[in-house]
Parts: structure tokens; sequence; C-alpha cells
């Protein structure tokens, strides 16, 4: 197993080594080839003036390779040809002589070819045709013929006729042997396509040569244009050249040996059989390629129509749109298979119904007026209408009438119609105009001023309220957001806005930030100089892709909102100040007396100053009732009140009516001897008031009132305070009324032993 590997790889080694070795390959078929042909026009001296292959095969080498080559080539040339000379005779300074010329006449052919075709050799193209007849047949070997003739005389008496038979026996070796040999070479020295199956062309072929040159007349002779004609259409032109070449080589034998129409022995001059050969030869050349220019002409045609063909199909068979051929009668001749994917419809049953057969009942009259435009002379149309399928249901399409002229007339004979299915575009244009109408009815019967600004600054559209908010005149409003456009700038519509605001200058800088940052968005409110407000709301407007495309201002008048707003305000204020006052002294309630100790409670414990509290009573104030009625008790208690709001004047100090007669002063921050103080000149101004009181011993309306003061600390609570002040109170009660009596904390008497021990929370002395 391992020998059979080793041997594969060495194979594809070879083979590889092989194919790298390209040119070297080429070279040494150029010389078999070129020393092939040499020899075999040697072994007969006689037939070096009837044609010369040998310049042909190495002109065919040259044509297909690159230029930087053709030393090589020509080189190899030189020696095939001084190899084959010498093979055959040993005259070497003369075939050398003629080697060179030969040589010449290839380099100078080869030059003019590919200076003016640098492509690869197209022999069935006109063009490189006449230019390889031009420069190949004819030049090059007229040129280094005329070269040859002047040595000639020198060696033959006749020199002209050197000329002659150089000129004529290298053209034709070259217009036989080089498309042959071209057209080989392109198949890399393989079959010829289709050889299996056409070769009795070939034998056929060779069978009539030999019976033609055989034979002593023309007659015969003609047949063989017709089989190499044959053979070209089977084979083409480069085994119809071969063919040629092997027909030319029968003729040459024949003639040389003074046999058939060409034999020398029937001619009394051993010039004109060589030259009648030639020209029969260059004949069936011409031929082959006239014929073939013609073909490769025609197979041009046929490949482009076949493009066309394949083209057309590939647009129709998968384009989107319904492609119909139709006369003016509505007959379709053709209808695309996109006709079958919409409709239902094959083509068929296309075919039995006519065009108008399938439109809407409503759309029918337009179409046919469209038709009856179209076959009037106009060149095309377009009309959108509903078309019924195969399931009975009708969708929406755009038809695109085109009038088909006849080529020859040139006068209308049908109609082109390629149809498009819009039924989403209807679809979405319905839902489009809704959706405009919609807001469009929104637009203006909305209870904001609405504007809407493009991203260069002009005014798309505003609606009748917006000029009612502002009060400003203004153009006239289109009735759709899409029938016209307004040739209004937002500048000149700011200008006419900006001087009706409070704040101009607030509202200038606001609106040019907005505009200056399409992300932002706004909601504020705008003070007008008249008075009113506006509520303003701005938000940018951006496509789905994020593209800005400008920005929708609103405007409300909210100056009624905003006074019921106040009005609501002004009321709850009330009711607040109702649900924490006394209603009858216009003094702070229980609620608001226990909300505002709790709150001096805290702030006294964080700042760690002294708390202080009066409690005040009337004296034996029911007696007063009794003696004078509850509407001047009343009247008493507010007297009482007034008395204590002059005398407390601090505004962190809190007067509350927190029972019937009884009343309360919160004194934060205050020591004892500041709130003694202050309860006896409250009791003071109560007995100047003089009211009198028939029950009270002083003849007038007294109180009695308890102060206590206390140093908050954690652990203890504001009612606390509360006990000691009524403890105080009740003291000052028992003591005979109409004084101040005041019950101290321990810890406020001695502030260096608030954790002395003692039992006692309060002391009381009369003050």
């Amino acid at each position: 197993m391992a020998r059979v590997d080793s041997a594969d790889m060495r194979s594809r080694r070879q083979v590889r080594w092989w194919q790298r070795r390209g040119s070297v390959r080429r070279l040494a078929g150029c010389f078999l080839a070129v020393s092939a042909a040499t020899v075999f026009i040697r072994f007969a001296p006689e037939a070096n003036h009837l044609i010369w292959i040998a310049n042909g095969v190495l002109l065919a080498f040259l044509l297909l390779a690159p230029r930087r080559f053709w030393p090589g080539y020509l080189c190899v040339g030189f020696v095939a040809q001084a190899a084959g000379s010498i093979l055959v005779n040993s005259h070497w300074e003369q075939n050398s002589i003629f080697n060179a010329l030969n040589i010449a006449e290839v380099l100078i052919s080869a030059f003019l070819m590919r200076l003016w075709s640098p492509g690869l050799p197209r022999f069935t193209d006109r063009a490189y045709l006449i230019r390889f007849v031009g420069f190949c047949v004819v030049a090059g070997p007229v040129i280094v013929g005329s070269i040859y003739g002047m040595i000639a005389a020198y060696w033959y008496p006749f020199p002209r006729t050197g000329l002659l038979q150089w000129a004529v026996a290298d053209g034709l070796g070259a217009a036989v042997a080089a498309p042959a040999c071209v057209a080989v070479f392109r198949m890399r020295f393989k079959s010829p396509a289709g050889l299996g199956k056409h070769w009795v062309y070939l034998l056929l072929l060779g069978v009539v040569s030999l019976v033609a040159f055989s034979q002593n007349t023309i007659s015969v002779l003609f047949l063989v244009f017709p089989l190499l004609a044959l053979v070209l259409l089977r084979l083409g032109l480069g085994s119809a050249a071969m063919a040629t070449l092997f027909v030319a080589g029968i003729g040459s034998w024949f003639t040389l040996r003074g046999q058939g129409p060409f034999g020398f022995a029937t001619s009394h001059s051993r010039l004109d059989p060589a030259i009648g050969l030639q020209i029969f030869i260059a004949s069936a050349m011409f031929m082959l390629y006239t014929v073939s220019v013609v073909l490769e002409s025609q197979h041009t045609t046929e490949r482009r129509l076949q493009k066309i063909v394949a083209r057309h199909s590939l647009v129709t068979e998968n384009s989107r749109d319904i492609i119909i051929l139709a006369d003016f009668d509505g007959n379709r001749s053709y209808a695309s298979a996109e006709a079958e994917r919409m409709l239902g419809w094959d083509a068929e049953e296309l075919a039995f119904h006519r065009s108008l057969d399938l439109l809407h009942p409503e759309d029918r009259p337009k179409a046919a007026a469209k038709v009856q435009e179209l076959s009037a002379g106009c060149e095309g149309a377009s009309l959108e209408c509903r078309v019924r399928k195969r399931s009975g249901e009708y969708i929406w399409v755009e038809a695109n009438l085109r009038v088909v002229r006849d080529p020859k007339s040139g006068k209308p004979c049908g109609l082109l119609n390629i149809v498009r299915d819009i039924s989403e575009r209807k679809r979405a244009e319905q839902s489009r105009e809704f959706h405009l109408s919609l807001l469009a009815a929104i637009h203006e019967v909305s209870l904001d001023g609405i504007l809407v600004v493009n991203e260069k600054g002009n005014v798309v559209s505003y609606n009748n309220r917006f000029s009612d908010v502002w009060k400003i005149s203004a153009p006239e409003i289109p009735a759709s957001l899409l029938e016209m456009d307004i040739e209004l700038s937002d500048e000149l519509l700011l200008s006419q806005v900006l001087g009706r605001t409070k704040y101009p200058e607030e509202f200038l800088k606001r609106v040019q930030e907005l505009y200056a940052d399409p992300e932002a968005l706004d909601h504020s409110q705008v003070e007008l100089v008249d008075g009113r407000t506006l509520e303003r709301y701005s938000s940018g407007l951006h496509r789905d892709s994020g593209k800005h495309l400008g920005r929708v201002w609103f405007f409300r008048d909210i100056t009624e909102r905003k006074r019921a707003e106040q009005q609501l305000q002004d009321a709850f204020h009330t009711v607040e100040a109702l649900a924490v006052t006394d209603a009858l002294t216009g003094l702070a309630n229980r609620r608001q007396f226990d909300q505002c100790l709790s709150n001096e409670w805290r702030r006294s414990l964080r700042d760690r100053g002294p708390l202080s509290m009066l409690l005040l009573d009337v004296d034996l104030f029911k007696s007063y009732n009794d003696a004078y009625g509850h509407v001047q008790g009343d009247c008493c208690l507010k007297q009482i009140a007034d008395a204590a709001m002059q005398v407390v004047a601090r505004p962190g100090d809190t007067v509350a009516r927190i029972g019937g007669e009884e009343f309360a002063v919160i004194l934060p921050n205050t020591d004892n001897d500041g709130a003694i103080q202050l309860a006896e000149e409250i009791c003071e101004a109560v007995r100047r008031r003089y009211l009198p009181h028939s029950a009270n011993p002083d003849g007038v309306v007294t109180i009695s009132a308890g102060c206590a003061t206390i140093l908050p600390s954690l652990g203890r609570h504001s009612v606390t305070l509360i006990e000691l002040a009524d403890m105080a109170l009740y003291q000052a009660k028992r003591s005979g009324r109409n004084r101040v009596c005041n019950g101290i904390s321990a810890c406020c008497k001695d502030d260096e032993s608030l954790s002395d021990g003692i039992q006692n929370d309060a002391i009381f002395r009369i003050a």
C-alpha cells in the first residue's frame, strides 16, 4: 500500500513539474511542428513554389504568444527550419538565407498584426480577417518576396518570377496553415468537438479530392468546395482549414507528377499549373473565410437574440408587475407569469377574457376612454382601477399603457400594459386621508393654540385658536394641513407674540434654547401684559429614523383656571386656619397648641435651651356666667385673649385657648424668671381692663396663672411641662386666686445636677 502511494506521489510530482514547464512544452511543440512542415516540403523541392506552410505554423505560435516570448519562438523556428532543411539536402548556405528570410517574413506579419489587433486571433471577425489577409497573406510575403527576388536574380534568369513564386507560396501557406494551427492549438491538441459524429464528411472529402485530382478535367474538382463548406459547418474553421491543407497536399502530389487538372505534363509552362493550383486553394480558403464570417455574424446575432430572449424572460418571469400585450379591442396576445400569481388567471383564461371584462364596472368607462385616447394618437397613459381576481375579489392596480407600433408601417397596432398591484398603497392612502382628516379636525376644534414650525424656521401650520389665544392678526388659515403652504416665517410671528408677554427677554431666551436643542421639551407658564396666563408646551418633531423635522407648540389660556386655583388655595388656607384657630378668641386652639408644643419641645431638646409654659384660668368664671350670661361671658373671654396677645409680643411665642376659660402660653427659649414676669404682666393687663365681676372679691375680672419651666432631655415628654404648669395653676387657685404660682422643674433649678435623685418633680412658690 505504501509503495502504491509513493508511486502515485512521484507521478503527481512529475505531472506538476511538466505543467510548471509550460513554456518549454510550447517551444518544443513549435520546434516539432515547424521542422515537420519544413521536412514535408523539402522532400519535394519542386513544391516550394506551390505552398509553404512552415511560416504559417510559426506565425500561429507568435499570434497566440505574448510578445515577450517572440525571440524564443523565432530562434526555435529558425533552428527547426534549418534542421528540417539539413535532413533533406546539404545546401546549408542557401538554406540559411531562405530560413532567415522566412523568419523575417513571419516577424513582419506578426508585428503588423499585433500592432493593429493586440488581442488573440479571431479569424471569424471581419476586421481581424481583413487585417490578417492584408498583413500576413499579402504584405509580409510581398516584402520578403521582393528581397528574395533580388537574391534570385543571381541564381535564376527570371527574378520577377521568383518574387511571384515566393509571395504566392508563402501567402497561401500563411492563409491555410495559420488559421488551422490556431484552431488546433486552442483545442489543446484534443479531438475537435463532434469529430466522432462527422468523420464521414472528412472521409468523403478525401475520396472526392483523390478522384478530382486524378482526373484531367476540372468538372469533378469543384465538388471539393461544398464538402469543405460542409466540414466548416459541422466542425468549424480550424478543421476546415486542416482539411483544405489536406486537399492542397493531395493536389500538390498529383500536380507535381504531371497528373490532374493542374498537372505539369498538360501545361506548356511549369509555372502556370502551380499558379492554377494556388488559385484553387486560395479560392477554397477565401470561400471558407467568407462563409465563416457570415456564420459568425449569424451566430453573433443568434447569441445576441438569445441574450435578449433570456433577459426578456428573466425580466418578465421575475417581475412583480404584469406585462400584457393586447390590441385596442382588449384581446391579449401575451401575459407574463405574474398575472397568474397576482390574479389567479392562467394564460388561456386571460386570453379568453378581454381587458375591460375584468375591470370593476365603475372603472370601465374611464378605462375605455383611455384606450380611445391611445388609439387616437396619444403615446401613453396611466390608470388606477380595480381588477377582478379569479376568486371574485377586486384589487387596486396601476396600469401604465404604451402604444405599440408596427415595425414596418409605423402605425399603432396594440398596447403594452404594465400592471402593478397598488392595494397596499391604496390602503395606506385611505388611512393617510383618514388620519389627515382626524388631525385637521383636532387642529381646528382643539382648545389649545397649535403652531407647527419646520426645521428651517418656517411656519407649517397653525389653527385659529392660536391667534385667539395670543390676540394677534394672522394670515388666512388653510382648510387642510397639506392643501397649501403658509408663507410665514416664525421670526415674524414671534415678533408679534413677544410684545404681549410680561417678561419678553425671558420668553425669547427660552424660545431660542428650545430651537437650539431639538430634543428639549418645555412645559411652563407665560404671563401676559394684559393679566392673562398661558400654559406652554413644546416638543420636537422627528421621523421614525430620528431625523429632526421641526417643533410643535401648544398654548392654552389658563387665566380662569389660575383664578380658580387661587380662590381654592385661599379657601384652603382659610379652612386650615379655622382648623387650628379658636373661633371665639382668634387664638390657637388645642390642636394647634399640641402641635406647637411638640415642635418646640424637639427644638429645645436639640438646642438644649429652656422651655416655659403659662396656664391661665379666669377666676370664678362660672359665677360670672351665672350673673351676666353666656354672651357676656364670651365677651369677657375675648377681652382676656386680647390682653394676653398685647403682652406676648415675640413671634415665636404661642397663646392658645385650651379649654372653656383656660388659656396657655408657650414660651420657647425663656427661663423661669422671664416666664413669671410675663405671667404677672398678663394678670395686670387683665385687671386693668376693669371688667366688672360682682362675685369676685376684687369686684373685677381676674385670672390665676401657673408657670413652669423645664429643660427638655431624653426620656422626658412634653406632657411633663403641662403637668408642672397645671400643678402651679392649682396651687394659685388654692392660694386665693388672682396671682401667679411658679412650679419649676428640679433640673431647671440646678442645671449641674440633672440626675441628683430629687424625688419631687416640682417646687412651688407664689410670685
